[in-house]
Order: structure tokens, then sequence, then C-alpha cells
């Protein structure tokens, strides 16, 4: 796979993570790496072929962090859409969506142990199924 392209795909996860709207992640990407901005939404339409060489998934702590950050970011944005929003429907959309982070946040979190605790229990039996 190409530099660029790899590049291009990072990116977009990470803009996409950030939750930054796919249409103004795909302008800002085509724009940069000088593409047509149907080549950016096929990397977002086929990202299944190509997501986990992207993620490093085998680097659990990394990933998790990652996912994280973005959701720090999401959080921040949707505090300042509560406390500067113009309208009643913003501001409740804005908290409808800390309510979700922390949903997925809380998930995260008992996925992540729970992966742990089966890892250490596979370890424990040496591998055996």
């Amino acid at each position: 796979m190409k530099a660029d392209l790899i590049e291009r795909r990072q990116k977009l996860l990470s803009l996409r993570g950030m939750g930054i709207s796919l249409a103004d992640a795909v302008k800002e990407l085509a724009t940069q790496f000088s593409v047509s901005t149907r080549a950016v939404y096929l990397d977002w339409s086929n990202r299944k072929d190509w997501l986990e060489s992207i993620i490093d998934l085998k680097d659990k702590d990394n990933f998790f962090m990652e996912i994280l950050a973005g959701h720090k970011e999401i959080h921040k944005r949707a505090v300042a859409e509560y406390l500067h929003g113009d309208n009643s429907a913003s501001r409740i959309g804005a908290l409808r969506l800390m309510r979700d982070l922390n949903k997925d946040l809380f998930e995260m979190v008992i996925f992540r142990d729970l992966a742990e605790r089966v890892e250490a229990l596979e370890e424990s039996k040496g591998g055996v199924d």
C-alpha cells in the first residue's frame, strides 16, 4: 500500500475519531492529498477491508488510549456546544452526546477488563482450548 494512501486513511480515522463529520473530513483530506472527494468517500466505505492494517490491534493499550483521546476531544466539543449553544435543541443534543460518550467509555473499560481477564485465564491454562 502506498505511503500517502496509508497516511490519508490514518488521518481519516483520526478526524472521524475526533468527531469531525464525514463530509468535512472528506473535503479536508481531498484537498490535502490532492485526490477526489470520491476517493476519500471510497476509503471510508471500504474501511472494513483496510482497517486492521491501519490500526495495530496487537498493542491494545495504545489502541485504547487513542480511542480515549478521541472521546475526550468529542466531549470537549460537546461541553463547548452545551455552554455556548444558541438554542435549546443544540444544548440538549450536546447533553445527550455527553451521556452517550460516558456510556461508551464505561463499556470500553468493562470490555478491556474482560479481555484482559480472558487473556490471563488463557495464559494460565497454557493456551489450551
